[in-house]
């Protein structure tokens, strides 16, 4: 089986609060290979792929995923490069590989990549409204938490720490005592700031908290929230795609919630070996991306220290990827039961293509 031609579409989806206006663009992808079988993909960029990483898999097997991945990373780290810019399209690409080949085989990919457990639970992700007030943001957590979510984060939009405070207060009223809490900081603090926060926060039971720091000194300014979080987990790294930047931030910086974007961490194979890394030292793997669940379960269900999914209520604006899908991919009562059919088991829903796409096909 060889890969005969890479398919790139791009989209332009509304993203944003009722009435905003605001779309983000996305491309989606397919592998098509000997025998009419297609791996499905979405994220990176449709010039990077057809520059540099396309040639590289045409004619190739899809089914010796760490070779091509480590041909595509080769690529882009070295001599002229696109470099970190490539990790988001490596990830697509790869995601597309394993979804073919768990359909070559008949096997879906977290049982491909390991099988550790068969469901995967999920937090309700995506509450970061810049206009909500520490009321609204404590009926937005109830809210989700009536859908099923026994785990729930909200953004913090403002480095104000009264604000702050006030809004995980109100939060934990809203939630109840018997369900996990979250906040993610979005680098706004300094280390001393952010560890004065931490120990704030401290009776309100936080679950974890979630790139407090501001990254010029990330492994410094979060060692220092590290010592003063109490029990309250570390989380962090989303945007740091190698393994040797995740392993900075977990032996410098005290990190134990290893959150590296699924794309951005180069896909599976790529997460696979940051979840690796993150094991030797005794910590989690719950990758980034509340829009794409049904590509992070994957993963975490298939390791043994991958702890829990981000997902985007249906009830949200930021869900519309749900769509994407025929039937729509959904997280029942606060997780996701892992599918029995090969590959990813799902597959593009031509008419929503249709709709948002924004070039023709190449």
């Amino acid at each position: 089986m060889r890969i005969e031609r890479i398919e790139t579409i791009e989209l332009e989806l509304p993203w944003g609060p009722p009435g905003s206006g605001a779309t983000r663009a996305w491309t989606v992808h397919r592998v098509h290979a000997g025998g009419g079988l297609i791996g499905i993909g979405r994220g990176g960029s449709r010039e990077l792929i057809e520059r540099h990483l396309a040639p590289l898999l045409v004619g190739e097997d899809p089914r010796c995923t760490a070779r091509l991945w480590q041909r595509m990373y080769d690529a882009a780290w070295g001599p002229g490069g696109p470099g970190r810019a490539a990790m988001s399209s490596i990830g697509a690409l790869d995601v597309a590989l394993w979804d073919l080949y768990g359909k070559a085989c008949g096997e879906p990919v977290w049982r491909l990549l390991g099988g550790c457990r068969s469901r995967v639970p999920a937090y309700a992700d995506g509450i970061g409204y810049a206009e909500a007030d520490a009321a609204e943001v404590g009926e937005l957590v109830a809210k989700h938490a009536g859908l099923g979510y026994r785990a729930v984060k909200f953004h913090l939009t403002g480095p104000e720490p009264e604000v702050a405070l006030a809004k995980v207060e109100a939060s934990r009223q809203a939630l109840g005592p018997d369900r996990r809490l979250m906040i993610d900081g979005r680098r706004l603090w300094d280390g001393h700031l952010a560890a004065r926060m931490a120990r704030a926060f401290a009776p309100y039971d936080l679950y974890w908290i979630e790139e407090p720091v501001r990254g010029d000194d990330e492994p410094g300014h979060l060692r220092m929230v590290r010592e003063a979080a109490g029990p309250a987990l570390l989380a962090g790294g989303e945007g740091e795609g190698t393994i040797y930047g995740i392993r900075r931030l977990i032996v410098e910086g005290g990190l134990q919630v290893a959150q590296s974007d699924i794309l951005i961490g180069g896909g599976f194979t790529g997460l696979m070996r940051i979840a690796a890394v993150a094991e030797s030292h005794h910590a989690h793997v719950a990758p980034h991306g509340a829009s794409f669940p049904e590509i992070n379960c994957h993963l975490v269900a298939a390791v043994p220290n991958g702890l829990i999914i981000p997902a985007c209520p249906h009830t949200e604006p930021y869900q519309i990827w749900s769509r994407l899908y025929d039937p729509p991919f959904a997280v029942t009562d606060g997780e996701v039961k892992m599918t029995e059919r090969p590959g990813l088991g799902l597959d593009f829903d031509e008419a929503f293509l249709e709709e948002f796409r924004t070039a023709p096909e190449a």
